[in-house]
């Protein structure tokens, strides 16, 4: 691997994350705010505990501005098996 390579993915890293850190860094009460891009259907189905509603199709500046830019939020937009899965 050359040194482009490395920081493409050491870039790539700082925004990507996986379910077990996410669900890790909830369980550590970190600043952490898991976003549901799903539709407020699927969201009333189920949903990760906590998580809010922001439907990928609302997502813009307007639906955002509000957000508290010192958390970190974390958006899913997966099956219901995957939601299941961190429950």
């Amino acid at each position: 691997m050359n040194i482009d390579q490395l920081n493409h993915y050491k870039q790539r890293l700082a925004f990507e994350t996986d379910s077990w850190d996410v669900y890790e860094a909830l369980n550590r009460n970190e600043p952490v705010v898991v976003v549901d891009g799903r539709s407020a259907e699927a969201y009333a189905r189920e949903h990760i505990p906590g998580a809010i509603n922001l439907p990928h199709r609302e997502i813009c500046a307007e639906t955002t501005e509000a957000l508290d830019k010192a958390r970190l939020y974390v958006c899913y937009c997966g099956g219901s098996s995957r939601v299941h899965n961190l429950m």
